[in-house]
């Protein structure tokens, strides 16, 4: 049947409860979205991008540096200990072949008058370089040096020709054990005679033909001295006449080629001593002395 006008809805009606509805579904589908947002946020939160910039850069090489300056100075530390206690336990057991002494240095001199430095030496001439195994002390007569090398040998240098004059000791040479067969000429001063006079660290007191190098010994370091043995014979020199000759003992306990710790023992055993050419008698003219090595008049 046919509805009554007056029940029957107007356009105008219609109108509005589309629009309602319409509005009432856009409504709930906008909140249930956003609901759903909330929940994919509360799910997983995107990490943010980090962005590199300079002062990172330098905070990570900071950071990378001050763990490998850790990681260093504990390898270090492991390694020094691994040496280091070994070495105090080898010290405990073994002796120390030194006995160190104390040792005070008075106030040095004023650089002034003979003491003045100068630069005289910078004009120096090398001569003979290479040729000559560490050669000492050097004397001349005329024209001709004589000069006592590492090797044991005295040699004559004449018209830049090199020879050898003489040898004091014998053996093999070459190294520091075998310096005291070898023997180690030091000291050599020319006489009044023009004749050799040369010290052999391990041998003693010598005086030397120069041109037939003929040798005859003066005083022997097998003898003791006064009590003590000439371990160390080191320089020498002579009065104008010849008749007197001094020559020092840097030690009577160690050797030439025991020098290193003769110098951190610093014992003071070293001696100044006289040699008297015509009565042949040798005195100690001076004792007590720490590595007494070079000796002018």
């Amino acid at each position: 049947p046919r509805s009554s006008p007056a029940s029957r809805p107007t356009p105008r009606s219609l109108s509005c409860r589309v629009e309602s509805s319409l509005l009432i579904s856009v409504s709930r589908r906008a909140v249930h979205r956003n609901m759903n947002e909330a929940d994919g946020l509360r799910q997983r939160r995107p990490a943010r991008p980090q962005v590199l910039t300079e002062d990172n850069a330098a905070q990570a090489g900071k950071e990378s540096s001050t763990y490998s300056n850790r990681v260093f100075r504990l390898t270090f530390m492991t390694l020094a200990a691994s040496l280091i206690i070994p070495l105090f336990g080898a010290l405990i057991f073994l002796d120390c072949p030194i006995d160190p002494q104390p040792i005070s240095f008075k106030e040095p001199p004023l650089l002034t008058g003979v003491l003045e430095p100068n630069v005289k030496l910078r004009q120096a001439e090398k001569l003979f370089e290479n040729q000559l195994v560490g050669p000492e002390s050097i004397a001349n007569i005329g024209d001709v040096l004589f000069t006592g090398t590492a090797d044991g040998k005295i040699l004559k240098i004449e018209n830049g020709k090199i020879s050898t004059l003489a040898r004091l000791g014998h053996g093999p040479c070459g190294t520091r054990e075998d310096e005291p067969t070898c023997g180690r000429p030091l000291g050599i001063r020319i006489g009044p005679n023009n004749t050799l006079f040369v010290v052999d660290a391990y041998y003693g007191l010598f005086e030397i033909n120069p041109i037939s190098g003929a040798v005859r010994p003066l005083v022997s370091s097998k003898i003791p001295i006064e009590g003590k043995n000439l371990s160390f014979v080191n320089d020498l020199t002579m009065t104008q006449d010849g008749r007197k000759i001094y020559f020092t003992d840097s030690s009577s306990k160690w050797q030439r080629k025991d020098y290193p710790l003769l110098i951190m023992e610093a014992p003071d055993d070293g001696r100044l001593l006289e040699y008297d050419t015509v009565t042949k008698e040798v005195k100690v003219l001076m004792e007590g002395l720490r590595f007494p090595n070079g000796v002018q008049l």
